[in-house]
């Protein structure tokens, strides 16, 4: 069952925010991208632009997500905020949104099971994994009762 979708947009330091200013996402380009494990999210990105991006030698990549918001506050490029995970981030200040348009993150969160009707504790959790993500409670006790 799939828990959300993510809608990134374009986060700096307020820093790095002032400097990049509004207008055309094109201005984007001229400073560092800041991707995780790879640069699928600012493809979906540019591409609801209409927009091709392909990553250069001056874009920087961390395995870690909690690194490519640090390495956005600390002012070494632009990163694209994956909510619900950037809110802390936002609401402190740390980051700030350099652009209102926002693309589907091609990645999405699921919820798997394995075949067979789940143990009581991994359907207790999978309750509460569902319910933090906002599912409703009808749809993810018909992922846990599904014959598969």
């Amino acid at each position: 069952v799939q828990l959300f979708e993510e809608h990134v947009f374009p986060v700096a330091s307020p820093e790095l925010a002032r400097e990049i200013g509004r207008g055309d996402p094109a201005r984007l380009l001229k400073y560092p991208l800041i991707n995780d494990s790879d640069a699928s999210a600012w493809r979906a990105w540019f591409a609801a632009q209409g927009m091709d991006y392909r990553p250069r030698p001056q874009d920087r990549r961390f395995e870690d997500y909690n690194l490519v918001l640090d390495a956005a506050a600390y002012g070494l490029g632009i990163a694209l905020a994956r909510p619900p995970l950037t809110g802390h981030q936002l609401q402190s200040g740390r980051i700030t949104p350099v652009d209102e348009r926002t693309a589907l993150n091609p990645v999405s969160y699921w919820l798997d099971r394995p075949i067979g009707r789940p143990r009581a504790a991994a359907a207790d959790l999978a309750r509460r994994i569902a319910a933090e993500a906002g599912l409703a409670p009808e749809k993810i006790e018909a992922f846990i009762e599904a014959e598969r």
